[in-house]
């Protein structure tokens, strides 16, 4: 196959942004107010996941998911405006690294309200080419949907796509799609097989996958396919 990579698609919460830990934070409390525990079996069941919302409606006993989702996405774009979240440490200067040679773009399994306010507070929306929410698929993370969904609207086929993801969910997601990943695991401590072995590279953090984005994105697609 000739040419380059054409496109670099980012997952926003825990790859993009430091806003899992903040997540975390509003289902629990928001669990607690319903009366359930939240717990590490139901920190992995929603990292990364966007049907997030009905796990916490089904241990809350709430029969609108919706109501969930606005209360929940009402709570973490008052985080976001009032500048408790930040970007990742090494996140510009990856952004600066795609945008080089390459179109950019946000695959999120958040909703878009919350998308669009964090975006636009870290001044992001108008160099992302195409940004894909929980809405504009039935089928979220960890189906690939939502990252052949981004291709789509870019006209850029996806083995030519490098998707950058912290979780289990998104890796599986973004391999599935026929992409190479790019992982970044900032909110759990590592990424365990066999996640880790569908990910093209593993960087500690994003100054780390600087190199190996760099690098990716310069080779020809003989030479990214040889490495496969």
């Amino acid at each position: 196959m000739s040419g380059r990579i054409e496109a670099v698609l980012f997952d926003l919460d825990g790859t993009l942004a430091a806003t899992m830990a903040p997540w975390d934070r509003c289902w629990s409390d928001y669990a607690a107010r319903h009366g359930h525990t939240w717990t590490e079996i139901d920190r992995r069941r929603t990292h990364g996941h966007g049907d997030w919302a009905h796990h916490l409606a089904a241990v809350c006993g709430i029969d609108s998911v919706e109501r969930v989702i606005t209360d929940c996405v009402n709570l973490m774009v008052a985080q976001v405006n009032s500048g408790r979240v930040d970007l990742l440490p090494g996140i510009p200067e990856l952004l600066t690294t795609a945008a080089a040679r390459s179109v950019t773009g946000v695959v999120s399994a958040s909703p878009r309200r919350f998308v669009t306010a964090a975006l636009t507070h870290f001044d992001l929306l108008s160099s992302m080419r195409v940004v894909v929410a929980r809405e504009d698929r039935a089928e979220t993370k960890p189906h690939p949907a939502p990252w052949l969904h981004a291709a789509q609207q870019l006209d850029v086929d996806p083995s030519r796509c490098v998707a950058v993801e912290d979780s289990a969910a998104g890796i599986r997601s973004a391999h599935a799609a026929g992409m190479r990943v790019l992982a970044i695991p900032s909110w759990s401590p590592s990424i365990h097989p066999p996640e880790a072995d569908l990910a093209d590279h593993l960087a500690a953090d994003a100054f780390q996958a600087r190199g190996w984005l760099r690098e990716t994105l310069t080779a020809p697609m003989e030479s990214v396919a040889s490495s496969r």
